[in-house]
């Protein structure tokens, strides 16, 4: 698992908090993240990657990221954005590419 620094997430311009409930919400965005990793969870370093294509013509990216905090787990599946392409510039994440039987 990573030692994160909150400084190293570059959320100093963060003035929200935005919660993400898997129970009602399929995907989170990267303020969700933000706000779980500022809320003392920590990020596995190993990240599984997923392209969703939508009409054969247009994707994105779902990036599900394991976080653990005080002995609970929780993968939080986020769509790709801005703040997730900058967060995964850390040489020390893994991307591992899953297969999904959407076609």
């Amino acid at each position: 698992m990573l030692n994160h620094n909150q400084i190293n997430y570059h959320v100093e311009y963060m003035d929200v908090s935005q919660h993400w409930c898997p129970v009602s919400e399929k995907y989170a965005g990267g303020d969700c993240l933000i706000t779980a990793l500022s809320k003392g969870w920590q990020m596995n370093d190993v990240i599984q990657t997923e392209t969703r294509w939508f009409a054969g013509m247009r994707s994105i990216n779902i990036y599900h990221i394991e976080l653990h905090r005080n002995g609970e787990q929780m993968i939080m599946p986020v769509l790709d954005n801005p703040y997730i392409d900058k967060l995964l510039l850390n040489p020390e994440l893994v991307l591992q590419p899953i297969e999904n039987d959407q076609d």
